[in-house]
């Protein structure tokens, strides 16, 4: 008897514990950063991580998902991570995602590093804004410069410096499983809450050399949002969406003085400037592409004042490609619009200022319908002889006419073929065809 009252006595006191661990368990504050890492996604999580701190929350949770970005941002992100007074644990997740490029960098400075299956991290080698290779003697210091930056971190983490650093020379791939067989990751989940049961009890390193004992088992996942800011300005700082902005701005303007008092394209055109001069805050713009996109417009409108037989207009499209592919100086292959889209809009914007000069032509040949030009073309008849010297009737008044081919009898017609002041000079015209009306009042 005695000993099963000890044995209950034993069983409720570790239920007790249990129950109390689990009301106590600090919540697990996370976000859920499926971004381009930028300026901008770089603050968001910067911010949610000060949010976990001022919530004493037990870790912060990253569920990323990302090809990459901007190197600068990522050491701002890499940095808090790695001074966290808090774990910090970086979950590759859902399947299918991606810790590509500055991703390797960010899930390898985690506290706890795993990823879901399905997934991969790797390709970290540093690119030219345009995609391409960087110029072999920029190429080489950034290159020892991101290596030295990859030793550093897998060395605090513990974690195979040599295969970061492949992922960094060699732009290596690799998938979960493959990641966790050399110790780039610590463990595969198979969701947020499977990865929590699996690294409670862990104890890790956090700043300043503490020690801390995980206890995620029961913990509480809770969700840190952006704000509408954040999510406005990450919308705007992808590289098409400024690209668009910019151009509308361009177009609106544009619009604006060339119709002076239309109020619609320079409303607009303001307001598209301002939001991309809000993203542009936030993205690597290269001055030198948008110097281009800009000498494009101004060869544009000068090919409507100057006759250049096509070349400025071929100089613009040039310019405007070149500038357009150059848009974003940055280390990553993420910062470059869409080379549909440069197509499209370089066609379109073509074919619109062709599409002016057409127009502007075309009023040249146009027939006057004001003024003592629009006479010219007219056809008159003549009131007395002449020789060359003598009097036209044309649009209901009697005009001084000098004949071009003279001499040309009273009644006949004329076609007027230019005005001087007060004078006509005019031309034989055969007698125009009669009228219906006219037919059928010489019949009756």
């Amino acid at each position: 008897m005695t000993r099963r009252w000890i044995w209950g006595l034993f069983w409720g006191l570790l239920s007790i514990a249990a129950w109390a661990q689990q009301q106590t368990a600090r919540p697990v504050y996370y976000i859920q950063f499926k971004e381009i890492v930028h300026r901008a996604s770089a603050d968001y999580l910067i911010r949610a991580h000060a949010d976990a701190l001022k919530a004493n929350a037990g870790a912060f949770l990253v569920l990323l998902d990302t090809p990459g970005g901007e190197l600068q941002a990522t050491r701002d992100i890499t940095s808090t991570l790695l001074n966290s007074p808090i774990p910090v644990i970086v979950f590759v997740y859902p399947p299918g995602s991606r810790a590509g490029s500055a991703g390797v960098f960010i899930t390898v400075s985690a506290n706890i590093a795993a990823m879901a299956p399905g997934t991969n991290i790797g390709a970290a080698t540093p690119v030219a804004g345009d995609g391409q290779d960087i110029p072999k003697d920029l190429k080489r210091k950034v290159m020892n410069d991101t290596i030295a930056y990859a030793k550093t971190i897998a060395e605090q983490r513990g974690r195979n410096k040599d295969w970061v650093v492949k992922a960094v020379t060699e732009a290596a791939s690799i998938t979960d499983s493959e990641a966790l067989a050399n110790r780039v990751i610590d463990v595969i989940a198979s969701s947020p809450q499977d990865l929590l049961v699996k690294i409670d009890e862990r104890k890790v390193k956090v700043a300043g050399s503490k020690t801390v004992t995980l206890h995620t088992k029961n913990a509480p996942l809770q969700e840190v949002p952006k704000t509408w800011r954040e999510s406005l300005l990450m919308f705007l700082a992808h590289p098409n969406v400024f690209y668009i902005l910019m151009l509308l701005a361009i177009y609106g303007i544009l619009g604006e003085l060339q119709n002076p008092g239309a109020t619609f394209p320079g409303v607009i055109g303001a307001i598209a400037l301002l939001l991309a001069l809000y993203a542009a805050s936030v993205l690597p713009v290269n001055a030198l592409g948008v110097a281009l996109i800009l000498l494009a417009f101004v060869l544009f409108v000068a090919e409507l004042f100057t006759t250049s037989h096509g070349v400025l207009t071929a100089g613009a499209l040039v310019s405007f490609a070149i500038g357009s592919i150059i848009l974003f100086q940055s280390d990553s292959p993420v910062f470059r619009v869409s080379f549909w889209l440069i197509g499209s809009m370089t066609v379109l914007t073509g074919m619109a200022f062709l599409f002016v000069a057409y127009s502007g032509i075309r009023a040249q040949f146009r027939r006057k319908v004001s003024g003592q030009e629009r006479l010219v073309g007219m056809i008159g008849r003549v009131r007395s002889k002449l020789d060359p010297e003598g009097q036209v009737f044309v649009d209901g008044t009697l005009w001084r006419a000098i004949a071009l081919d003279p001499p040309i009898e009273v009644g006949e017609y004329v076609v007027v073929d230019r005005v001087d002041g007060l004078t006509l000079y005019v031309r034989w015209q055969p007698a125009p065809a009669p009228t219906p009306a006219e037919k059928e009042q010489t019949t009756a």
